[in-house]
């Protein structure tokens, strides 16, 4: 588990200080926590505020830091991002909760659907999606990406 106090928030040029989005990233891999983590702070508007490896780290962080957005690994310890979904849902409910992972499957995906996803991005996918994901934005297919590289998660019907 990490936590990193201490944010720097770099002004503008006109002394303004910009608004910047807090994220808690959540992967039981640490070379890609960390890959992750660079590739979303080269984003002078995020700021990733704390790392885990487990689901209990995870929620503990949420806790404390109150993240504006998780961006959670689908497959992890300790139940997985549903669980991390439903357990960080409970603490911060206005967080935005974006899936980033390699498994793709239906069943997957229905279940992180019912768990409060709000997005859901495959790994592999160009990082502006992800960095899109994380800003809220809703990205529309284009013709380098014949599907929606980023699928709205909505629980599935009964």
């Amino acid at each position: 588990m990490t936590n990193d106090s201490g944010l720097a928030k770099v002004g503008k040029a006109s002394g303004e200080i910009p608004e910047v989005t807090t994220v808690l990233l959540l992967d039981d891999h640490w070379v890609m926590l960390e890959a992750v983590r660079s590739l979303i702070e080269s984003d002078d508007s995020l700021a990733v505020v704390g790392t885990a490896s487990r689901v209990p780290d995870a929620i503990q962080l949420a806790r404390k830091l109150q993240p504006q957005v998780a961006v959670i690994d689908v497959r992890m310890p300790d139940g997985g991002g549903w669980a991390a979904a439903r357990g960080l849902r409970e603490i911060c409910p206005e967080m935005r909760l974006v899936a980033y992972s390699a498994v793709e499957d239906a069943l997957v995906t229905r279940s992180i659907a019912a768990s409060g996803i709000d997005a859901f991005v495959p790994k592999g996918s160009d990082i502006q999606l992800l960095l899109a994901a994380i800003h809220g934005e809703n990205v529309m297919p284009s013709p380098e990406h014949p599907r929606p590289p980023v699928r709205r998660m909505a629980a599935p019907t009964p």
